[in-house]
């Protein structure tokens, strides 16, 4: 499952956040040689700040996260804004309802090609499920060569941004998903995956449960939502998501 940390419950998955600075560290800079702040075995930077939000790819009951990824407002500073503006036709993506996604790491020595592709197929089910949660309606991402076929044709409603440019030992694109819940649906019948996969630890420490929501299909809305929320093809792992290496 993919539990959703946000500023109003990371304090009870520090643990959690830990180990994804760790395998970020071990996956991106010691594993891919990138040039990214690093220290004391952790990769951060300065987009992991408090608006960020969180996936955390995690069997319940067991310490060990799998995979891990973060969405990011793009109203402040953003990958896009700041680092790729000139990898983008119609002007850099800013809005309340648009976040970009990055730093998808999966866990250092994770399985082979069937296990890795159905981690990124549970957790684009997670960010759609939480962009709906919280009434995101576009996500924005850099795709390097091994996902860009993937995410134009994994089943949600994805279009190119600009211009396909190299970067490092990678050619990268922007690409822009509109978040629906056909898009969701139609990923999880594709890639067989079994409704809801997003959870929200409340801060009483309980997971929150699955409701019925939006119609004709569960999603993953919890119990007791963030405030936050509103209220009305053989590819590496560690290459799907993260910005390339100039970053």
């Amino acid at each position: 499952m993919i539990f959703i940390v946000n500023a109003e419950n990371r304090r009870f998955l520090g643990s959690d956040l830990l180990q994804m600075y760790r395998h970020r560290k071990a996956v991106f800079v010691d594993g891919l040689g990138w040039n990214v702040p690093h220290a004391g075995g952790l990769e951060m930077d300065r987009y992991d700040r408090e608006d960020t939000i969180y996936l955390i790819a995690r069997h319940r009951g067991e310490r060990e996260i799998q995979a891990s990824a973060r969405l990011l407002p793009t109203l402040g500073p953003h990958l896009m804004s700041d680092v790729f503006p000139h990898a983008l036709h119609g002007g850099v993506p800013r809005g309340a309802r648009i976040w970009e996604a990055s730093r998808f790491c999966p866990a250092p020595g994770l399985g082979g090609r069937r296990v890795r592709l159905a981690l990124l197929w549970e957790v684009l089910c997670g960010v759609m499920e939480t962009s709906l949660l919280f009434g995101v309606e576009r996500i924005v991402f850099m795709a390097g060569a091994a996902l860009l076929p993937l995410a134009l044709r994994c089943g949600w409603d994805a279009a190119v941004l600009g211009p396909t440019l190299l970067d490092g030992n990678d050619r990268v694109t922007a690409v822009g998903v509109d978040v629906t819940p056909r898009g969701l649906r139609s990923i999880r019948e594709r890639f067989d995956v079994p409704g809801p996969v997003t959870r929200f630890v409340t801060p009483a420490g309980g997971v929150a449960a699955r409701l019925g929501w939006l119609g004709q299909y569960e999603a993953a809305i919890p119990a007791h939502p963030p405030a936050s929320a509103r209220q009305d093809d053989d590819c590496h792992a560690h290459e799907y998501f993260p910005p390339p290496p100039s970053r």
